[in-house]
């Protein structure tokens, strides 16, 4: 659950106020010099010693079907084609770490966002007006771990590589030890639950 301060609290509850929510954006890669910083303002922001740089951006709804890790699609402005020089230069910023900061106008003063979200560029496309990041959640949550773990009714060989040794002509395999096709080859820990072949 996200807990805000009070005085953030008291000015989220305001009726009317001539101060706004800020949405800030570091976007961080191994081949840049400094991060790029934007806000989605119509002036620079000074915030936490940095200036966020006044730029056309937003993000779209999350999507998520369930089965994959959910994306949310970024569009920043390609007005005068600056950021598209730093895709042409830098391998379309690939896994990119953007990071989103919510600050309040009034409490810029504050070295704490209200709200921080990590994000890692997926993919990018870009079009003569908009610039459109795929983001994804931070790329640990990509990869396997623990890297290894045994189990006993599955093998972890892929099909037909040299370690399965299978060389016939069937085209696929559940990876089971009743779909095996060379059973003394099988991958999987049959030791776990006293089955021995």
């Amino acid at each position: 659950m996200l807990v805000w301060e009070a005085a953030a609290i008291l000015e989220k509850n305001k009726l009317a106020s001539d101060a706004p929510f800020l949405v800030l954006l570091k976007i961080e890669h191994a081949k840049l010099t400094e991060p790029i910083y934007l806000a989605r303002n119509t002036e620079d922001v000074e915030w936490n010693g940095k200036t966020f740089v006044r730029f056309p951006f937003n993000f779209s709804q999350m999507t998520t079907d369930g089965q994959t890790i959910p994306t949310v699609d970024l569009t920043v402005s390609n007005c005068g084609g600056l950021i598209q020089s730093y895709l042409q230069q830098y391998n379309g910023l690939a896994d990119a770490k953007v990071t989103m900061y919510l600050v309040h106008e009034n409490l810029l003063t504050r070295t704490e966002a209200l709200m921080t979200i990590e994000f890692s560029v997926n993919s990018v496309s870009y079009d003569e007006s908009w610039i459109t990041f795929k983001l994804g959640c931070s790329p640990e949550l990509d990869f396997k771990f623990p890297l290894h773990c045994y189990m006993s009714n599955y093998c972890p060989f892929r099909f037909k590589d040299i370690r399965c040794g299978y060389t016939g002509t069937a085209s696929a395999c559940n990876n089971t030890r009743a779909d095996c096709r060379i059973p003394s080859r099988f991958g999987g820990e049959q030791g776990m639950v006293g089955n021995y072949a």
